[in-house]
């Protein structure tokens, strides 16, 4: 205190020096009030953050369960066995017989014109005729059958292929979901995570701030004198 605050009579009463602390206690009153208004913002703006990562993630990525119990529970696509319960038989012409007939029949006539009609060589030539005849429808009704299996083979084949690749558009279909839910996942969880870590740093600095202004009042009131050592200095 200096000669001219002894020479106060205000102050022997320590009136000044009240009015300082008093100020100073106000002062860091304000000053607790302005970090707590800015810890409100802050706390504020942590929960906006938070809020718009759950808004932006939190439906693909609670549907991750949904998406992994579709891979599990998907079935294995099996086309099953190619069958074909065609035969040759089913494939000869309705006119072979009738062809086989007119041919036989003409070398009948041929052979009766000539009065030969009861030799060998015509029983010979009628049995290979019918003979060449037969086995030659036989190789057209065989190509006839090989090709419609060979038809059924490929649309078998077409099928299959088609329906295999349905089932890995949607094997690749879900594992993509999957993943998409799950990185939403992480992002919601880390989002969270630094939710919280923001709010335990505020919670640090409010309370440092609470103690450093409990400190500074608690050290502006013992600055103030007693009454006979204000008036004494």
């Amino acid at each position: 205190m200096s000669y001219l605050e002894l020479l106060d009579p205000g102050d022997g009463f320590g009136l000044q020096q009240d009015s300082r602390v008093s100020k100073a206690n106000a002062a860091a009153k304000e000053a607790l009030n302005a970090a707590s208004a800015t810890s409100n913002a802050n706390r504020e703006l942590y929960q906006q953050y938070l809020d718009k990562m759950n808004s932006t993630y939190g439906d693909v990525a609670n549907k991750y369960a949904d998406y992994l119990n579709a891979i599990e529970n998907q079935e294995v696509y099996d086309p099953g066995q190619f069958s074909y319960s065609g035969n040759v038989n089913d494939f000869y012409s309705k006119a072979a017989n009738q062809r086989i007939k007119q041919a036989t029949d003409a070398i009948t006539n041929s052979r009766a014109n000539a009065g030969s009609m009861f030799s060998s060589d015509y029983l010979n030539e009628l049995a290979a005729k019918q003979q060449a005849l037969a086995s030659e429808e036989w190789d057209k009704a065989y190509d006839r059958y090989m090709q419609d299996r060979s038809q059924a083979l490929s649309e078998f084949s077409t099928n299959a292929n088609l329906g295999n690749q349905a089932y890995q558009n949607l094997v690749n279909k879900n594992t993509t979901l999957l993943g998409q839910a799950s990185n939403a996942q992480d992002n919601v969880s880390n989002a969270y995570a630094n939710y919280l870590e923001n709010l335990a740093n505020q919670n640090n600095t409010d309370a440092q701030n609470y103690a450093n202004y409990a400190q500074t009042v608690a050290g502006n009131n013992l600055s103030k004198k007693g009454m006979i050592g204000r008036a004494l200095g």
